[in-house]
This record gives C-alpha cells, sequence and structure tokens, in this order.
C-alpha cells in the first residue's frame, strides 16, 4: 500500500522533534515553527495537534485539505492563516522578523533555485538563538529522486536523458508518453526546478548567512525509522564513515543557529 504524505507526516514530524531534542532544542507549546516548503500541511498539521504553534510555506497551495482539518478540530483560530503562499521569484516569507524558534525542511532545498535568498528570509523570520534543521538530498545520489535516472543530479544533457527515456525509465506522471516528450519534460525540469550543490557549497552557502553550520548525518540515521538507517546506525559506532557516506550518496541535514 502506498504511503502519502498524510500518513508519513506524524513519523515526520516525530523524526525533527528528536533530533532536535538531541541538539538540545526542545520543541514546547510555546514555540514558533515554520515548515518552509511544507507541501500538503500535514506536519504543520501534526504539530498542531501536540500543541505546537506551527506554520507552513509552499510556492503553490496545497494545503486545503490539511487547513479544513485545523478548522474542524479547532488546531486554529478562524481568522488564523496557518498556510501561506511564498513568491519563489524572492522567496519572500509572509511573516514578520523575528517570529519563528524553528524552522524545517524536507527535502526542499535541492529545488531552490536561490540559496542565499532563501537563506537570508530564513535567518529574518528566525529569532536571535532560533535554529534551522535541513535534509538535503546530496549531489550524488546515485538515482535522481524525481525523474528516476541515475546520475541526472549531475548529468543532464538532452543525449543522456534522451538515453534513459528511449530505455523506458519513467515517473508516475510520464507513463505512456513517448521517449521524445520524456526527455523533453526531464530536461525542462531538472533545469528549472532542481539545485543539487556539492556539500561544500552548501556549507559555504549557510555560513556566508549564519556564521555556523554542523551535518548531522549520523543522528539522521539514529532517528529515521526505515529499517535500513536502523541497520546503519548501529554500525556507526564500528565503522565511523558510515555517516559520511550516507552524506556523500544520499542526504545531508543541515543544522544552524541564527
Amino acid at each position: 500500500m502506498e504511503v502519502t504524505q498524510k500518513d508519513y507526516a506524524p513519523v515526520q514530524m516525530n523524526f525533527f522533534r528528536n533530533i532536535l531534542e538531541d541538539l538540545g532544542v526542545n520543541i514546547t507549546p510555546q514555540s514558533c515553527v515554520l515548515d518552509f516548503g511544507c507541501g500538503e500541511g500535514w506536519v504543520v498539521y501534526n504539530f498542531r495537534k501536540q500543541g505546537v504553534k506551527a506554520y507552513g510555506v509552499d510556492i503553490s497551495a496545497y494545503c486545503e485539505e490539511a487547513t479544513q482539518r485545523c478548522q474542524e478540530e479547532h488546531l486554529a483560530s478562524a481568522d488564523e492563516n496557518v498556510f501561506r503562499m511564498m513568491d519563489m521569484n524572492d522567496y519572500r516569507i509572509p511573516f514578520d522578523d523575528n517570529t519563528f524558534d524553528v524552522v524545517i525542511s524536507d527535502q526542499v532545498f535541492e529545488h531552490v533555485q536561490y540559496y542565499p535568498e532563501a537563506l537570508a528570509e530564513i535567518k529574518r523570520v528566525l529569532k536571535p538563538g532560533g535554529c534551522g534543521l535541513h535534509v538535503i538530498p546530496s549531489r550524488y545520489n546515485p538515482i535522481e529522486g524525481h525523474v528516476f535516472i541515475p546520475l541526472a543530479t549531475i548529468v543532464r544533457n538532452r543525449p543522456y536523458l534522451a538515453f534513459w527515456a528511449l530505455l523506458g525509465v519513467r515517473n508516475e506522471y510520464q507513463q505512456g508518453l513517448g521517449w521524445r516528450e520524456v526527455a523533453k519534460l526531464n530536461y525542462e525540469y531538472l533545469r528549472s526546478s532542481t539545485t543539487y550543490y556539492s556539500k561544500p557549497k552548501i556549507r559555504r552557502l549557510i555560513l556566508n548567512e549564519f556564521g555556523n553550520v554542523s551535518f548531522v548525518e549520523e543522528l539522521f540515521l539514529k532517528y529515521n525509522t526505515d529499517r535500513i538507517h536502523k541497520y546503519l546506525y548501529p554500525l556507526c559506532k564500528v565503522i565511523p564513515f558510515i555517516p559520511a557516506l550516507f552524506s556523500t550518496f544520499h542526504s545531508r541535514l543541515a543544522f544552524f543557529k541564527k
């Protein structure tokens, strides 16, 4: 059975809570949390169910059902705008300065075209001493997670994409399309909607804005509920470079403070 965003959201919320607690940041009912790139809004909804003042922003309005549930269950006041739209041209977050204690995102920054602007906005809306925790897919992930093409995080020229389209590689939205159309769609999507920076470049960009950053992939392995990650984490004590390999070929987990 397919796991939806709605189904996975409680697990996702606890993942962030547990890692932040391990890092010395406790989310309480007094905390104000922003989900940057909130998708359908279910992580925000689950935070609200636990009494946390959580909000979401995204570039499109995906949150109608979560908004309705928040209202029906009295998790938000009648006039409270829990989910808000963000302009992807300048990444302006529609909240006041110094609003949030924590800003989180899960697999969002690979879609951010303007890192400096996005990071500056996150810094603006964070309170002094507030923090960010962000899951960022690796540039060197063997399979690009949206078009399912090997190494399309790096190699994205037309002949390469056409080769894989000819072999029949399709995502869920491309079934039944011809190879030329698939190759064209993938080329346009990868060029306009994905950004896979190297870890050193991500580090530099975050340091330029915040002056600090830690990559805590060992905590990703510790608190992720996937069986592979659960098996990998115990090995970290014996093979200490496992988090580095995970960071290189799967995901980075960036933590920083204002």
